[in-house]
């Protein structure tokens, strides 16, 4: 059974791929594979070698059988072992992993894609913020145009409101589609509005 010696050289190689936010895995990693190369390490290359002809001549006829397969399977146990990689078909591993490799690679290229589609929406809406009149200088006219992704946050179905944004002030204009409908007072025309009720947008 020749166990080769391992060594973690490879490991002084593979930390300097390790990114920062990973180091505590990377020790976890690191130490369940010190501690296996331990345990593979303290056992010798080579299976310990047995006088099998002494053991023969020196058991009776009845138990020379017995040493006899004991040979057998003891022979059979070093070259299973070294030759487990022949024996063991891994090559279904890598074929999966390929599959698995074309799957990854193509939901990347998907992510990428869709990634740089956004940016180049981003892109674009903060082109088109920078462009807008600044909000401490724009009417509510020019605010329920510019961004109309938020006039339906402005009651009376996105038209603007006039402070002091009582009834009074929104009495008249577009803002307003139930005045004509409202009941007259004597002495007055639905026509005719006080020139404090008028609005100019």
């Amino acid at each position: 059974m020749a166990v080769k010696k391992l060594s973690p050289v490879t490991l002084a190689d593979l930390v300097k791929r390790v990114p920062k936010d990973q180091m505590k895995q990377f020790e976890k990693f690191r130490d369940k594979t010190l501690e296996y190369h331990r345990r593979v390490n303290q056992y010798p290359e080579k299976l310990p070698l047995i006088d099998w002809e002494y053991y023969r001549n020196n058991v009776r006829k009845d138990y020379e059988k017995m040493v006899i397969e004991f040979q057998s399977e003891y022979e059979e146990l070093d070259r299973t072992f070294s030759a487990r990689h022949e024996i063991n078909d891994f090559a279904k591993y890598y074929e999966e992993l390929d599959k698995l490799t074309e799957v990854v690679k193509k939901e990347i290229t998907e992510f990428v894609k869709s990634s740089n589609d956004r940016i180049k929406k981003y892109e674009a809406e903060i082109k088109r913020i920078k462009n807008l009149v600044p909000y401490e200088q724009m009417t509510m006219e020019q605010f329920v145009v510019d961004r109309e992704d938020l006039a339906e946050f402005i009651p009376r179905q996105g038209r603007p409101l006039f402070w002091p944004h009582n009834p009074e002030e929104q009495r008249v204009g577009p803002a307003n589609p139930d005045y004509d409908k409202k009941p007259q007072k004597k002495g007055s025309t639905s026509e005719e509005a006080k020139p404090s009720d008028v609005i100019v947008s």
